[in-house]
């Protein structure tokens, strides 16, 4: 599909890709700086550092823009369990997927990330609060890639061996499958090295 055929709103939204493709580009390379711009910058760098600084996404709680020394924790895919919140693909009911897990079918739910151990082995961290995984999913279905901060041991009730599926893919779990946004899918059980790492609580 070519941009005129886009609706003003999808436009808006490829333009915004467009310019977040350039941003991170700039930051790869080494020189995107937003504070302090040197006066060697280029007109180009100095355009494109404008355009990070516009850039924003939507922010949530422990999304790691408050600063603090939690270093974020990559996600292979994420999950919102609630009574009547349960993911098409599961065909058990709420009560019944609690149970499987080892967790009270409390009316608030459960929040579900799952990620990798230090050692590289999936695993999946249920969580008290799922404001910030609904924080999360509303980035990545505008197609903007952020991660959460690793959760507090208090934060955090269970941790499995292995992944709960189906799952919400992370944007770095949709690019391994070759999708081209986040989607409903499960990611293979033996995840390699260089799909992300994190230090689980609890």
């Amino acid at each position: 599909m070519s941009p005129t055929d886009l609706s003003e709103t999808e436009y808006l939204r490829h333009i915004e890709h467009l310019a977040r493709a350039i941003v991170d580009a700039a930051d790869g390379e080494g020189w995107l700086a937003l504070t302090g711009v040197s006066d060697e910058a280029t007109p180009l760098q100095r355009a494109v550092t404008e355009t990070a600084r516009h850039l924003r996404h939507h922010h949530f709680d422990g999304d790691g823009c408050l600063g603090g020394e939690l270093p974020l924790m990559k996600l292979a895919g994420v999950i919102i369990l609630r009574p009547h919140t349960v993911p098409a693909d599961m065909e058990e009911s709420y009560i019944e997927i609690c149970t499987r897990l080892g967790v009270e079918a409390r009316p608030e739910g459960w929040a579900i990330w799952n990620t990798w151990a230090m050692d590289g082995q999936p695993i999946s961290l249920v969580l008290v609060d799922s404001g910030g995984t609904e924080g999360l999913l509303t980035n990545w279905s505008r197609g903007i890639e952020v991660y959460p901060v690793t959760p507090l041991p208090a934060q955090v009730v269970l941790t499995r061996q292995g992944w709960v599926t189906p799952m919400t893919l992370s944007p770095a779990g949709a690019r391994r499958l070759g999708a081209t946004r986040p989607t409903y899918q499960t990611l293979p059980m033996n995840p390699d090295a260089s799909g992300g790492s994190a230090s689980p609580a609890g």
